[in-house]
């Protein structure tokens, strides 16, 4: 036969292993006070399958009588070596004789009658245990055990009182003698008592719940104002829609020879007659310095205004060309431009210019412009820049509590302008705006659709207890605002027990009485570790208190 000492933190598993590894075929588990393998009753259970799979016998020995109580209901046997030890440390003690002279026979002592009845004590109470422990209960057992104890308690008080007469007198001059501290300290320990007894007690019960597995592989709809329905999947969704524009230069890479020529505006007046005068293309306009600009087109000078005998010169603006190319023809405002063509004439003084802004334009030489290859990159850029912004604006103004998916968004440019003309850092420009609209939804709903086609396959009494959900592309249709996509919604449904039913049903009852209660639930898991913990450690009644009783339920 091999003894092996288990520690209080070796699990069922790990005692398994140690019993498979021995050669004996009969193995005594010496088991401490607060192991862990005493917190289930399926621990014994495996022990037992286990060794009976091998063909060994198990005998467990232990000073705690819960896993002495679990063990029995296990079918294992089990004893209390606390009873055996007692035994010879009863029949140690040495029996004391009253002093002789007092004219009395001398007595045994209150030693010696303990001694003695120590040791009847246990001889009746291990009669007792194997008459009646192999036919009852655990819970009979018990109470056949207290009904034992409480009987030989009051043999045992009426065999005190006969000894109380001869020594009362004693006893008055020995309470005389205690000192106060030790009274208070009497009282002091009471109280102690009492808090432990009515204050402290609780019980801590974890419990695991049945649990199962449950899927769902399909598509998802979503559309403004619909109604949440688990049947057909559908829950309800909002669109949110921002525009903006934009205006940003980019960077030409091209290079070509040009000959510009400086162009402007010019108003021409007419203070010679009431006539009007017609000035074809290319008609020469003069500067002071000898600039010749020419008419870009045929225009006609209206007639000058005759009043009280007086002319007052008409005019008519006109768009102007350089004669030649080059910078130099980017001239300032000039007060007077004269036509050679009238020279010579009454017409030359009375036909004239003027130019209120500046000739620009002007030029000779290598200049940028923007290629094709430019202008695609522009307008890919403007694009990036204005969905990102629009993007931005949208989803900060869109509640945290909304899911967007992938595929839920649309975007597009209402107008585009590009000027190809570029600056004098290089650049050419692009004017652009664009529009964006956004469909969400709360993920909150869609776990809830799920969550009730879940119970309505698998029962009310289920709940989710975990889940993961993983999302497609979407398809969307803003005029109708539905958007629509695949989704795998993997969810770990547990059995829902009612954790304040249970602490009222539970309040007041036995350590026993609890377990089988709680191994009874059709919700919990007896292949997992549910646990039951009293506090302090000689309590083994639930609290009447229910914030005394604590459950939880994983």
């Amino acid at each position: 036969m091999k003894k092996i000492n288990i520690n209080k933190s070796d699990e069922a598993a790990l005692i398994v292993e140690k019993i498979i590894e021995t050669d004996s075929d009969e193995v005594i588990l010496i088991i401490p006070r607060f192991s862990q393998l005493g917190e289930s009753l399926s621990n014994f259970h495996l022990l037992k399958r286990e060794a009976d799979a091998i063909s060994k016998k198990i005998l467990i020995e232990s000073v705690d009588n819960r896993v002495i109580e679990l063990a029995e209901l296990a079918g294992i046997e089990a004893i209390n070596p606390f009873f055996v030890k007692n035994k010879r440390q009863f029949s140690d003690i040495i029996p004391k004789k009253e002093k002789s002279g007092s004219g009395k026979k001398d007595k045994p002592s209150v030693s010696t009658r303990e001694t003695s009845r120590g040791e009847e004590d246990w001889k009746k109470e291990e009669e007792f245990i194997k008459k009646i422990s192999s036919n009852l209960s655990l819970e009979e057992f018990e109470n056949k055990q207290s009904r034992f104890h409480k009987k030989e308690k009051e043999e045992r008080v009426e065999e005190e009182s006969s000894e109380e007469v001869d020594g009362s007198e004693e006893k008055e001059s020995f309470i005389k003698k205690i000192p106060i501290k030790m009274v208070v300290g009497a009282v002091v320990l009471g109280l102690v008592v009492f808090g432990a007894v009515t204050i402290l007690p609780k019980v801590d019960i974890k419990l695991v719940s049945k649990k199962i597995d449950w899927s769902y592989n399909d598509s998802v709809i979503t559309q403004v104002n619909a109604k949440a329905d688990y049947k057909t999947v559908t829950i309800p969704n909002q669109k949110s829609t921002s525009s903006k524009s934009s205006s940003l230069p980019f960077p030409a890479t091209g290079k070509k020879q040009v000959s510009d020529k400086a162009s402007g505006k010019m108003t021409i007046y007419n203070s010679y007659s009431s006539d009007a005068q017609t000035l074809v293309k290319d008609t020469r306009f003069l500067s002071p310095d000898g600039k010749i600009f020419k008419l870009a087109k045929q225009i006609i000078v209206p007639g000058a205004k005759i009043s009280e005998g007086k002319i007052l010169p008409s005019s008519i603006d006109a768009d102007v060309v350089a004669e030649k190319a080059g910078e130099e023809y980017n001239v300032g405002p000039v007060k007077l431009f004269q036509i050679p063509g009238f020279k010579g004439t009454p017409k030359y003084a009375a036909f004239y210019g003027e130019s209120k802004g500046s000739m620009a334009g002007g030029f000779v030489g290598e200049i940028s412009y923007p290629t094709t290859s430019d202008i695609a990159a522009a307008k890919k850029k403007m694009k990036e820049t204005l969905e990102s912004s629009l993007k931005t604006e949208l989803y900060s103004k869109i509640s945290s509590d909304f899911k967007i998916v992938e595929g839920s968004s649309v975007f597009s440019t209402t107008k585009e302008e590009i000027n190809e003309t570029v600056d004098k850092d290089g650049n050419f420009s692009i004017s652009s705006e664009a529009q964006m609209t956004v469909i969400s939804f709360k993920e909150s709903d869609l776990i809830d659709v799920l969550s009730q086609k879940a119970k309505a396959e698998k029962g009310e009494n289920y709940a989710v207890k975990s889940h993961s959900l993983e999302y497609g592309i979407a398809r969307m249709d803003v005029a109708s605002g539905r958007l629509s996509f695949p989704m795998t919604f993997k969810a770990v449904l547990s059995y829902k027990t009612d954790i304040e039913k249970l602490k009222s049903d539970i309040a007041d009852m036995s350590d026993i009485k609890l377990r089988e209660t709680i191994f009874s639930l059709p919700s919990i898991d007896m292949e997992s570790q549910n646990v039951v913990s009293f506090w302090p450690f000689w309590v083994k009644t639930v609290p009447n208190n229910l914030n005394k009783i604590n459950i939880t339920v994983d």
